[in-house]
């Protein structure tokens, strides 16, 4: 690793938590661990990745467990809202442009050096200059005025005044300029710039709960509590990562007693919810199912057309379903239970009788009498919905939407991209060239296709001109929408700060979307943290963190089982 002069020896890290270890305690005894015992050795699942370098790490099982091991600026709570973390205070001025921080007292590295404000400066610099494609310059790239190409460094700069204090000085105000100061934070006086951006040879050092022990490439990862934590100390001793190819060797090896906990990102975990050996934890995403409109097709150019739509699809339905009635109703991109109380519009617009009567008024008729509408001249109205055939779910719901529309009268036949072209459901297996998913977004980033059900996966703040924005087009804007007043909209909620004032902002550009209907949202999905016997005490992931409250549970001294050498 390229390391500056003055490496010292590694020992400890740090949580994210601020309570005091008698506090920890108490909490822990609430929730039903056992401390007698001592913390034990908690082994959890993780999918191949390649570096271990934070900045740079696409995969989302490392990414959650880096939060063990670097600390933040700002964190996120289960609400959506970032909070501070080791920023004691923030504050704006210049009409949103500079952004001051100051660092609390007394945090650490793991070699007893204090982080600082040039800490914070070096990393922010290489978030800057780090690949396009890294994910906190992901971050950059997808906030309104932002473009790919952009010199980062012409957008914001950091201004050192003394170790605890710090501004970010901006071109213009952004609204989400917490989230653009929630990188891990990595210590100036290890790394040089360029070794920070390393991503193979890249040796950890953090300042968090838990420090790296060891790292066995594609099969195991170590970590070890940090005894010179500067916060309430874990009561588990040890981590182990057990490395694993995909989701379903993860599950069988959490049924064979082999890893204490897990993930599952589908509806296979109510038969968990029966199992007195495990307990579940379900929490919000910011994973959006949609029925996608193209805007610019002949037919669905017609807003009266779209407004029918929407209101025929029984999304309770689809819920019911196909999501154990665990996901949560969409209205909107903005998951409401996630949006730290700028979003609160959680009704349903489902209203057959309401539907018809648009179509009645917009002069669809059923001219033939063969129980489905015509066009407004009399021409046959037919629609195609397109999806993944290889996702069953949303196959599903494709199918579920189809027979809704069939109740006002409007033919429609689910279709799946394959071969280079659009086939109809059960036929073209044996034609398929390339992988159905992306014949499919191909399909979607051109244009090529009427309606779709597709699934949108969003950041916590969700930047709306993505999929919104007329500019947008060609990128997550697949229905192909443009509206000038919405454009204007989508500019002033990209330079708010103020909760109040997204609050207002957000309003405003949801009734334009309701009146418009470019998509219809449909359900945002509820992952699972599915816990074992050994671990003792109530764990509350969230969408951002999934190992929060770690820090109060213990795990029985009886070890996972072994997974056997291959």
């Amino acid at each position: 690793m390229k390391k500056c002069k003055g490496l010292l020896l590694l020992l400890c890290l740090l949580l994210l938590t601020s309570c005091s270890l008698g506090e920890s305690k108490k909490v822990v005894e609430e929730k039903g661990a056992d401390s007698s015992q001592g913390g034990g050795t908690l082994t959890v699942p993780l999918t191949n990745f390649d570096t271990l370098n934070p900045l740079l790490t696409q995969n989302r099982s490392y990414f959650q467990l880096s939060h063990l091991l670097f600390d933040r600026l700002f964190e996120y709570e289960g609400s959506g809202r970032l909070v501070p973390s080791i920023a004691e205070h923030v504050e704006t001025s210049d009409e949103g442009r500079r952004v001051s921080v100051t660092l609390r007292k007394g945090i650490y590295w793991q070699d007893g050096t204090p982080i600082t404000t040039k800490d914070v400066a070096a990393t922010f610099n290489a978030v800057k200059h780090a690949p396009e494609e890294s994910p906190y310059q992901q971050l950059f790239r997808r906030t309104p005025g932002i473009g790919a190409g952009t010199n980062l460094d012409t957008v914001a700069k950091a201004v050192i005044f003394d170790d605890r204090n710090i501004d970010f000085e901006f071109n213009q105000a952004y609204g989400n300029y917490l989230e653009l100061l929630s990188f891990p934070i990595l210590p100036a006086h290890i790394y040089s710039e360029e070794a920070m951006l390393d991503p193979e040879d890249f040796d950890v050092v953090g300042s968090g709960p838990f420090l790296l022990k060891k790292w066995e490439k594609n099969k195991k990862v170590f970590l070890e509590k940090n005894p010179n934590y500067y916060g309430s100390l874990p009561y588990i001793d040890e981590i182990v990562g057990l490395i694993f190819p995909d989701q379903a060797a993860i599950q069988q090896a959490y049924d064979a007693g082999q890893i204490d906990l897990f993930v599952v990102d589908d509806y296979t975990w109510d038969r968990y919810k029966s199992d007195e050996k495990s307990k579940v934890e379900p929490y919000e995403t910011q994973r959006v199912e949609v029925v996608s409109m193209n805007t610019q097709d002949p037919v669905l150019s017609d807003v009266q057309l779209r407004q029918a739509l929407d209101l025929a699809i029984n999304k309770e339905r689809i819920i019911d379903s196909l999501y154990l009635s665990q996901g949560t109703m969409a209205n909107f991109f903005i998951n409401p239970k996630l949006s730290a109380g700028t979003f609160a519009k959680e009704e349903s617009y489902l209203s057959v009788d309401g539907a018809m009567n648009v179509l009645d008024r917009a002069g669809y008729k059923d001219v033939d009498g063969d129980g489905f509408r015509e066009g407004k001249n009399g021409e046959a109205l037919n629609l195609t919905i397109l999806t993944n055939g290889e996702n069953h779910r949303l196959k599903t719901e494709a199918q579920l939407v189809s027979e809704d529309l069939k109740k006002i009268g409007i033919r429609s036949r689910v279709a799946f991209a394959g071969g280079g072209e659009v086939s109809e459901e059960g036929e073209g297996a044996e034609k398929k060239q390339e992988p159905q998913a992306d014949s499919f977004a191909r399909a979607l980033q051109s244009g090529g296709y009427q309606m779709a059900v597709v699934g949108m996966d969003f950041s916590a703040v969700v930047n709306l001109s993505q999929v919104l924005s007329s500019g947008g087009i060609g990128g997550m804007n697949i229905s192909r929408y443009s509206n000038p007043a919405m454009d204007e909209e989508l500019k002033n909620l990209a330079h708010a700060q103020k909760d109040s004032e997204r609050k207002e902002s957000i309003d405003k550009i949801y009734k334009i979307f309701r009146d418009d209907v470019p998509y219809v949202p449909l359900v945002f999905k509820q992952n699972v943290l599915v816990t074992g016997p050994r671990v003792k005490g109530r764990m509350r992931p969230n969408a951002f963190y999934v190992f929060k409250g770690i820090d109060d549970v213990t795990v029985s001294n009886q070890p996972a089982k072994e997974t056997k050498e291959k």
